[in-house]
């Protein structure tokens, strides 16, 4: 049997790091997610978004939309995307630091010393020790009943309003176009996903440019099942920051520039004019001159 020991040692952890010997690191630390949830909740964002927020229930819901999209946001700034991970999003994170012990504190246990979550939820159903606000599986079912064109019009539309009112825009009015792809397994379920041949750097190769390439060529490229995201990112000058302002999902091989011009206009419509300005483009906003589906970057020449 291997007995593993450890100790806090931080100089060893910091020399460590500098060697390479991780494994994985999570990027978002307690602190920052507690300040991060702190803000928002100060700023009253959360209730903003949960009034517009196309929630698939026909009545109310018993946990509310505010904290449904928290639990959310909260999940995606620890980079997971299955609902079944919730638990160890709640344990480690800091969203629950920010709302206070009403929905949920650390406890120690008595006998082994072993620290959980204790929850009172949101209703009077539970009969046993609750170790997270809400299930897991009632995020899972609602995330999958939402409309995903509802979904992406509150985003385009109320949120960029959010955005607006709290004085996000940068005064220069800096807007970049970009569509980029999204690969998921090979299975034909997930709804209008295209399966297309790419090349070794992810760039989509057409049936003429297969029909020319040498046989080592093609064992490099390899079929994959896709989405194409076009989104509206919003920076300064500086790109010291970058948000997304708009975005679409469509089928891998949809065109992404008539979806980009109406994404101008629904940012337009919401946030109205003068958010958006037109500049003349600089050398390091150029866009290298390759096939459709790459992202707009630095111009090094």
């Amino acid at each position: 049997m291997d007995v593993h020991v450890f100790e806090r040692d931080q100089r060893f952890v910091i020399e460590q790091f500098r060697q390479g010997c991780f494994d994985y690191l999570d990027g978002v630390s307690e602190v920052v997610e507690t300040e991060f949830f702190r803000y928002i909740g100060a700023k009253n964002i959360m209730g903003e978004l949960a009034r517009t927020f196309p929630f698939p229930a026909k009545k109310e819901p018993e946990v509310p939309v505010w904290f449904y999209i928290a639990s959310d946001i909260s999940m995606r700034l620890h980079g997971v995307h299955s609902y079944n991970a919730y638990p160890y999003v709640v344990r480690c994170g800091g969203m629950l630091n920010a709302f206070g012990p009403e929905l949920g504190r650390k406890v120690k246990h008595p006998q082994t010393g072993d620290v959980t979550l204790a929850c009172n939820g949101f209703n009077e159903k539970n009969y046993y020790d609750r170790q997270t606000p809400c299930d897991q599986d009632f995020l899972r079912k609602s995330s999958k009943r939402t409309k995903a064109e509802a979904l992406q019009e509150w985003y385009n539309r109320d949120v960029v309003r959010t955005f607006k009112k709290h004085k996000a825009f940068d005064p220069d009015g800096i807007f970049i176009g970009d569509g980029s792809y999204i690969f998921v397994p090979d299975n034909p379920n997930y709804e209008n996903s295209k399966r297309l041949f790419f090349d070794e750097h992810g760039h989509p190769v057409s049936k003429e440019a297969r029909d020319k390439m040498t046989r080592a060529q093609l064992a490099r490229c390899r079929w994959r099942r896709c989405y194409k995201m076009v989104s509206l990112l919003h920076t300064d000058r500086d790109r010291s920051f970058f948000f997304c302002m708009g975005l679409r999902v469509l089928p891998g091989n949809a065109g992404e520039c008539p979806v980009l011009y109406d994404l101008v206009r629904e940012v337009v419509a919401a946030a109205g004019e003068g958010v958006i300005k037109r500049h003349h483009c600089e050398p390091r906003f150029l866009r290298y001159p390759v096939r459709s589906g790459t992202r707009y970057r630095k111009n090094r020449g």
